[in-house]
């Protein structure tokens, strides 16, 4: 590391480890030095959040409209390369959404993609099932799970929500119209491949007598 000898601007950010960080700004780029005025991260980001803001001793960074993170020893750990990166635990815990090329993702603490950023929805966990995000790609619709395995192939046009015909069931369709079941499990345990389906209904005994 160096010492910094042209600064346009010093603002102190936070304290770390008992010393004061400072962002500095160089050529419109900034960076940060640390109270000794050594250069822990070169300037040349578009703009440098406070450590610890979103991650425990991380600084998201932005650079060429992207964003990753440097750790407080100016280490890349996330390489700017997200159009966005939402906040930690919002989804799922120590999950942190993210947006590359359009898709979203999920990156975990260690700043790895646990879920690939291929999807052009994600649902939040539990509004289909409690450990379950409904995630949809090309007009088709599948689930992953919080261990970020896909546990429904993004086959379906639609999903219902299960329980709505028969418990533990969801009602799904495919591309060709046809419907069919999956449970809990993922499984399809109807066949996807009835043009109609509905479901029996219990006659209540005025509904009888009226038929007859």
């Amino acid at each position: 590391m160096k010492k910094l000898v042209t600064l346009s601007m010093l603002t102190v950010v936070s304290f770390s480890f008992g010393q004061k960080m400072f962002i500095v700004k160089s050529d419109e780029k900034f960076g940060i030095i640390n109270e000794s005025g050594i250069e822990i991260v070169p300037p040349k980001y578009t703009s440098i959040d406070e450590f610890d803001k979103m991650h425990p001793n991380w600084a998201k960074v932005e650079s060429a409209s992207l964003f990753g993170f440097v750790d407080k020893n100016g280490k890349i750990v996330v390489e700017p390369k997200y159009q966005t990166i939402e906040s930690y635990d919002a989804y799922n815990a120590g999950w942190a959404l993210v947006v590359k090329d359009g898709k979203y993702g999920f990156m975990n603490e260690a700043g790895k993609e646990v879920v690939p950023p291929i999807y052009d929805k994600i649902g939040t966990f539990g509004e289909y099932s409690k450990e379950w995000a409904l995630v949809e790609s090309q007009g088709l619709k599948g689930f992953i799970d919080k261990e970020g395995n896909v546990v429904v192939p993004v086959k379906y046009v639609e999903v219902s929500k299960f329980d709505d015909v028969r418990k533990n069931w969801a009602l799904v369709k495919d591309r060709k119209e046809k419907l069919g079941f999956i449970d809990k499990t993922g499984k399809e345990v109807i066949p996807v491949i009835y043009d109609n389906i509905e479901a029996f209904t219990k006659k209540k005994p005025t509904d009888l007598a009226n038929a007859e």
